[in-house]
């Protein structure tokens, strides 16, 4: 197969520098729209149900990023059901943080090339703010290469919702609206979608400079305990780094993993199903003396059996 290599760098001449930056700046205007709408947190009231709220559509949308765009598109950590595919994907585009074609892409090159030059966002490599957002403005992410993603591409609706990405996200604003009117706007969504983006982007900054190293995976993933909460599971991210294909991040008994809890729930409810696990010796705490086969997409981004199903995604 064929090596597919990062976007590249964009020229340092003023022009094409300043051209990239608005060009892109439009491409997020949603994602920084609901940054600059938080200027109005001083003069909106906050009560018990804003929080309530806050805590709800974080949830969703939340797991609509570590669940749907990272576990299950990117890594195929299990399968699920058409209907629900759908669901979790457009629960991961009212999160902002663009469609989940665009997302999978920068991560599968991510693990495929993890803290080197064509990282998308190495931290180790280029320091601390590339990794957390610097990395959106200073390559050519515009025309990703879809390439990476023919196990996605072939369903029709996520295409579209790769195109029309901002949908999902003027729905549920829209729904906070009708709860609690601007309230709701203010605190149940734009609050909720900047934390989750400030979260889901420090795994990538944070999560590759401080923490636990519990394998040596070659690269700068860590464990950050903090991250490991707050991410829903995703911080622990040396472990994840490990065993890129599992379902489970938090491998010790301490390591809570809100996401990977939610993919039993799914499980328990029939929706999903191969859910894959790690080696019990990885769970352990144990380096296995010889790496186990892979089948994470990251390195095949085409499994052998790509035909869905009736009424199944995969």
């Amino acid at each position: 197969m064929q090596a597919v290599s990062s976007a590249p760098r964009a020229s340092n001449s003023p022009r094409s520098t300043w051209y990239r930056v608005t060009r892109i700046a439009l491409s997020l205007s949603p994602l920084l729209s609901v940054h600059i709408a938080l200027a109005a947190i001083p003069f909106v009231e906050f009560t018990i149900w804003s929080f309530v709220m806050i805590v709800v559509v974080t949830r969703i949308i939340g797991l609509g990023i570590t669940v749907g765009f990272h576990r299950y598109f990117s890594h195929r950590s299990f399968k699920t059901t058409r209907w629900c595919q759908f669901l979790l994907a457009a629960a991961g585009c009212a999160a902002l943080q663009k469609g989940p074609l665009w997302w999978v892409i920068h991560h599968r090159l991510h693990h495929k090339h993890s803290d080197t030059p064509d990282d998308p966002h190495s931290p180790v490599v280029d320091g601390f703010f590339h990794g957390h957002l610097g990395w959106l403005f200073t390559r050519d992410l515009m025309r990703p290469d879809h390439g990476l993603v023919k196990d996605l591409t072939k369903y029709p609706e996520l295409v579209w919702l790769d195109r029309l990405w901002m949908i999902p996200g003027l729905l549920m604003a829209a729904a906070c609206y009708a709860c609690l009117g601007w309230n709701g706007v203010i605190y149940g969504y734009c609050l909720s979608v900047v934390l989750i983006f400030e979260v889901t982007f420090a795994v990538n900054s944070i999560g590759h400079l401080w923490g636990r190293q519990r394998f040596a995976t070659g690269e700068g993933s860590r464990n950050n305990a903090v991250l490991g909460y707050l991410a829903m599971g995703d911080g622990w991210h040396n472990n994840h780094h490990r065993a890129p294909y599992s379902a489970r991040h938090g491998f010790a008994w301490y390591e809570f993993d809100m996401s990977y809890q939610f993919i039993r729930l799914l499980a328990l409810l029939g929706l999903a199903w191969d859910v894959k696990q790690p080696p019990p010796e990885l769970l352990a705490g144990t380096e296995l003396p010889v790496p186990e086969a892979s089948a994470d997409p990251a390195i095949d981004p085409e499994p052998a059996n790509t035909t869905p199903a009736s009424g199944h995604s995969q």
